[in-house]
């Protein structure tokens, strides 16, 4: 990793990622020497991003004088620094998050305030994009929200392929599937938007598709974790255009089924992506698009997995397991029914992804997706 060669003469605060602290101690004392930190300005972030951890780092940089911010972990210290140097800029920041998320999945920030300190953001996972995204997802009260702010983006994000070499083979397989969907979901969504076409769609999705057939036979190339990185960030740009705010009907689903059930991100979306595809390709087009989903299937299959069913719902289901995706869930009527009932009323509001889908609906296909995954639990 390159550093600036100002920023060393700077003020700086480093926040880290505790996982990748702890796997990369070499490197992170090299990084906190070049940048002069001392242990008064080391922060560690760990997973998942909360609103508390949100409240002590920008207490942090408010108790510290700092011209730099630079965070180097995964989704939540990223998150995390996004949303304290907000804080930092706006007092009303976290009052605004705490607020508006007592009653809705998506926090729109109602102010940008100018910049405090400049953010430098290095991510060591993909999936999320970050790095460059104007939201943050962060847990309120136990349950998944997303910070949607013009002022949240960083001022200067560095990809290097070096900082995701020690990432686990499962996180690379999790990263992979929260980028594929991410790319397949805007293209299949069905509003009757064109955000994506159909070749930019192709690409991306065959891409991950790829990359992921190669990370199931062992570690990724350096060439090959770039390229995950680099196609991570291009989410922020066509994939969203003037859809909801980086919020799709998988997600929104998934973010509830996070804070219930506990689960890793990649788990949850696991878990409800094939339900949802069933029920588009069951003609469902409150959820999407059938013929666009059949395509984007079939860029899939044909990046290396034309062994997995033409079915989407049941295709995609075995490439999660292939992944090692696999969700064993305890199958109770209760968990769908919360997780239901929650995604309709913290995600179904006005030009919400959700929009339009009764609570009762969803509830069955979340109990669709429990059942697909279910162990015994006595009932």
């Amino acid at each position: 990793m390159v550093v600036s060669g100002d920023i060393p003469r700077q003020q700086n605060v480093l926040v880290l990622g505790s996982g990748f602290a702890a796997a990369n101690f070499r490197l992170v004392d090299g990084v906190r020497r070049r940048l002069k930190v001392p242990a008064d300005r080391l922060h560690l972030i760990q997973a998942p991003a909360t609103v508390e951890q949100v409240e002590t780092l920008a207490a942090l940089l408010t108790r510290v004088p700092a011209d730099n911010v630079v965070a180097i972990g995964g989704t939540a210290a990223l998150d995390v620094t996004k949303l304290a140097c907000h804080q930092l800029a706006d007092d009303r920041t976290l009052a605004v998050v705490r607020a508006r998320g007592a009653g809705r999945g998506v926090i729109t920030l109602p102010f940008e305030a100018p910049a405090r300190v400049r953010q430098i953001l290095v991510p060591t996972t993909f999936g999320s994009a970050a790095e460059l995204s104007p939201h943050a997802a962060v847990r309120l009260r136990g349950q998944q929200r997303v910070v949607y702010g013009g002022g949240l983006p960083p001022s200067l994000a560095a990809i290097d392929s070096g900082l995701t070499k020690s990432l686990a083979r499962q996180a690379v397989l999790d990263g992979l599937l929260m980028s594929l969907a991410r790319f397949v979901d805007p293209y299949v969504d069905g509003d009757g938007q064109e955000t994506m076409t159909a070749v930019e769609a192709q690409t991306a999705t065959s891409a991950l598709a790829s990359l992921g057939l190669r990370a199931q036979a062992g570690d990724l190339s350096a060439p090959d974790r770039l390229l995950a990185s680099y196609l991570n960030v291009t989410q922020v740009g066509p994939a969203i255009v003037g859809r909801h705010p980086y919020v799709s009907k998988a997600w929104a689903v998934t973010a509830e089924l996070i804070g219930i059930l506990r689960l890793r991100p990649a788990a949850a979306l696991g878990t409800v992506l094939p339900s949802i595809w069933r029920r588009i390709d069951d003609g469902d087009d409150r959820f999407g698009d059938r013929e666009r989903l059949r395509r984007a299937w079939g860029w899939i299959r044909t990046s290396g997995y034309g062994h997995l069913p033409a079915d989407p719902a049941n295709g995609v289901a075995a490439l999660i397991r292939s992944w090692g995706i696999d969700s064993e869930i305890v199958d109770g009527h209760r968990a769908a029914r919360v997780t239901g009932s929650r995604a309709a009323r913290f995600w179904g509001g006005n030009q919400s992804p959700l929009t339009g889908i009764p609570a009762a609906d969803l509830t069955r296909l979340v109990s669709d997706a429990l059942s697909a995954n279910a162990i015994s639990d006595g009932q």
